[in-house]
């Protein structure tokens, strides 16, 4: 690449190329002179400008006038004509370098145009963004920096960078920082990216990014580049999060307690109903039950009846009592999270109904290896009241059927515990799992109406869902999602 100051020597020079090669093809251009000048002045001012197009034109009707011009070798021409063709030919030499002196000006003032335009467009860039970027050379320390950096310090864009009194804008407990993090720049080569706080010219506290990467040259940093942004407004809206989320931990902390004292205060209360209300309804039973064998002989068949009443009424308390207990269980308990077979506590419970009932003939179909993620013991309760229900309802079937498997609906797997029982209808579905309110009659099905509600709690402890399809006479199915192992190869 030839340096710009070379390029108009060379390129007034060109008519002496010119002239060697029209001398060499002379008897193939005799009579055109001008032939190959033309062209040579042409490209002498598009390479070398005006004045080396002038210098050309000049060079080139000296050369033609000495050697090509006839008498060749003589100042004054005969031909009148001879002066007529050099006038024109300086004066389309003077053209072509009129010519591209213009196109050189349009060129650079469209370039400089181009340049102004980029650096308004970055300078707006820069301020939309609030950053700017800097440097200083190490030996002398002279720096500068763009007018987003002189902005963000809060002086006129215009102002020349101060690098010695630069890290004095910073809080005066952030300056040990940013003195150290240079040092180590200079010094060590180490590039730095910190945020710190800075108070401008106009004594505002901003807090700022600065980051700075040290230029080596011969082996030794010779300068340092980088650049600066102001965030303040993410600072701040950090400090606003930072407070709520405290806000929020105190609020989590107080409902905390407030619902470790409720607990507490649940646990007495299940405490007392377990022992102080037992102990009442046990003795009423017990004294009903003494009466009738030391005084039957004497009772008429009203106060046997009576007595059987209270006796039947204490029990059924009693199995409320200890309802309220399961549910409270349910509901207070500490979890486990490991896999459990859902298929294996099926097959023990429904095992267990047929011994205490040997008399049933149920069948039964479970899909092996339902394996879920929870807590077993209380997965075992929640099976226990859904089957159950199942073998309960199914009593006045002499086909009976209960079946647990795993389908896919919505996108999601769930384990459906499907009977072949009474069933019940829909529309009374929203007090399913309502403590104490059942769908059937006391005669009819006995029970206490806590199971479903029960059930209901332990599922969604375990972050699942509980629903159910039936209709009159048609049994029921009770569908149950929840979370799948950990893993997906399980024992």
């Amino acid at each position: 690449m030839l340096r710009p100051s070379v390029r108009p020597l060379l390129a007034s020079l060109l008519p002496v190329l010119a002239c060697l090669l029209q001398w060499l093809c002379w008897p193939v251009i005799t009579p055109f002179v001008w032939f190959l000048f033309y062209p040579v002045v042409f490209i002498s001012s598009w390479l070398g400008g005006f004045a080396a197009g002038l210098a050309a034109t000049g060079l080139s009707v000296a050369l033609v006038w000495w050697f090509f011009l006839p008498p060749v070798h003589l100042l004054l021409k005969p031909a009148p004509a001879t002066y007529l063709n050099a006038a024109m030919f300086m004066g389309m030499g003077w053209l072509f370098s009129h010519f591209h002196r213009m196109l050189r000006d349009a060129n650079r003032r469209a370039v400089q145009a181009e340049r102004e335009e980029q650096n308004d467009r970055l300078d707006r860039m820069s301020r939309m963004a609030k950053v700017g970027g800097w440097e200083f050379q190490v030996d002398p320390l002279l720096g500068s920096w763009s007018r987003e950096v002189a902005r963000i310090h809060d002086l006129d864009p215009d102002t020349p960078a101060d690098v010695r009194s630069g890290i004095n804008y910073y809080h005066e407990e952030d300056r040990p920082i940013i003195a150290e993090a240079v040092r180590r720049a200079i010094e060590e080569g180490v590039p730095y990216d910190v945020e710190l706080r800075l108070v401008s010219a106009k004594g505002v506290t901003k807090w700022v990014h600065t980051y700075g990467s040290p230029v080596l040259a011969g082996g030794r940093v010779v300068k340092v580049q980088g650049a600066l942004q102001d965030i303040t407004e993410r600072k701040h809206m950090e400090l606003a999060l930072r407070e709520s989320n405290a806000t929020l931990e105190r609020r989590v902390a107080e409902r905390t307690a407030e619902l470790q004292a409720a607990n507490q205060e649940l646990e007495s209360f299940a405490y007392a109903v377990s022992h102080d209300l037992r102990a009442p309804l046990r003795a009423m039973a017990g004294f009903s039950q003494a009466l009738l064998e030391d005084c039957e002989a004497t009772l008429p068949p009203e106060g046997k009846e009576y007595l059987d009443h209270i006796t039947q009424a204490s029990l059924r308390m009693a199995g409320l009592i200890e309802g309220l207990l399961q549910l409270s269980r349910a509901t207070r308990c500490e979890l486990a999270r490991i896999p459990v077979d859902l298929s294996a506590l099926a097959e023990g419970l429904l095992a267990e109904f047929a011994r205490i009932e040997p008399a049933r003939s149920v069948r039964v179909r479970i899909e092996p290896r339902l394996w879920v993620q929870g807590d077993p013991r209380t997965l075992e309760s929640a099976l226990l009241n859904l089957l159950g229900n199942a073998w309960k309802y199914t009593s006045k079937n002499p086909d009976a059927c209960i079946c647990m498997d795993a389908i896919l609906e919505d996108g999601r797997r769930w384990i459906r515990i499907q009977d072949n029982g009474c069933g019940f209808d829909m529309a009374f579905s929203d007090k399913l799992f309502k403590p104490f309110h059942r769908l059937h009659r006391q005669d009819e099905f006995p029970g206490l109406g806590i199971g479903l509600a029960t059930v209901q709690r332990i599922v969604q402890r375990h972050g699942g869902a509980l629903k159910a399809v039936s209709a009159p006479g048609e049994g029921a199915a009770f569908l149950v999602a929840l979370p799948a192992p950990d893993y997906l190869e399980v024992p």
